[in-house]
């Protein structure tokens, strides 16, 4: 076996993936799998929590976080710092189905919905003081939030 980049492998030859390649390779996967057993398989699973997608940029005095929280409303979005952690939590309601009727059948449900929780662990030149009062934008599904650093 041989240790390449903490990965070990089989024989020496290594195949690196991009983003791009991984989420192709996953969205053909899910096909194959619904294919195969004949139906429709949910990402979602009622009762268990999810985490929202989070873009990270560093400024020169800040770094800024961009969250995916669309179909939010911003009063049920818990943001707060504590022992070094970002924590992003609350509950986003499940989207209305285009008739309101309870007994539409569902084909495919990706967007997530229910209780979420993002722990991010803040870099070590933010700052800790500073960012208890944090600043932070809801718009277009965006939670925009502004980390100053030291």
């Amino acid at each position: 076996m041989t240790d390449v980049e903490g990965v070990t492998t089989m024989s020496s030859t290594v195949y690196t993936m991009g983003e791009a390649d991984f989420t192709s390779m996953a969205r053909n996967m899910s096909r194959w799998v619904n294919h195969v057993l004949g139906g429709a398989v949910h990402k979602y699973r009622s009762g268990e929590a999810w985490a929202p997608s989070v873009n990270l940029y560093e400024g020169a005095d800040h770094y800024h976080l961009i969250v995916d929280l669309a179909g939010m409303d911003p009063k049920d979005i818990d943001l707060r710092v504590e022992e070094g952690m970002l924590v992003l939590s609350g509950q986003r309601p499940m989207p209305e189905t285009p008739d309101g009727a309870c007994s539409t059948r569902i084909h495919l449900m990706e967007i997530d919905h229910g209780p979420f929780c993002r722990k991010l662990e803040l870099p070590d030149n933010v700052d800790v003081e500073a960012a208890v009062h944090l600043e932070a934008v809801y718009g277009n599904g965006y939670l925009r939030i502004r980390l100053p650093k030291r």
